[in-house]
């Protein structure tokens, strides 16, 4: 995202005008949940190009934010209410799944094809 872009996103939910919003709202746990699992699918996605594990994550903790970022813009432009706590669990979600990913990759799918590649190598 440009400044520009990232400048005007941020007016956009600065300028929103207030509502009852909790930091605990129900709509919290769909915020968390659904960044938590687009970062893990974006993280498995990007294995076809990206080499490391820790650079998957990022793309799939950046990704994951990125497009919290423009449903919360959407909603500043009138699709809805925007929230800078919502954003903050989408920011929450992205982390926690991009850790998830990497995790399972350097704990058990990473040893697991170590333990496999002997059988397969010519």
């Amino acid at each position: 995202m440009s400044r520009l872009g990232g400048l005007a996103a941020v007016s956009i939910l600065v300028a929103a005008p207030a509502r009852a919003d909790s930091w605990w709202g129900a709509d919290k746990a769909l915020h968390v949940s659904l960044s938590a699992g687009l970062a893990l699918g974006a993280t498995a996605v990007s294995a076809a190009w990206i080499e490391g594990p820790l650079e998957r994550a990022a793309v799939g903790a950046a990704a994951s934010f990125t497009l919290g970022v423009l449903k919360e813009v959407a909603d500043g432009l009138g699709l809805g209410a925007p929230s800078l706590r919502d954003l903050t669990w989408n920011l929450i979600g992205a982390v926690v799944g991009a850790t998830a990913a990497w995790a399972v990759e350097r704990w058990l799918v990473g040893p697991l094809l170590e333990a496999l590649a002997p059988r397969f190598a010519g």
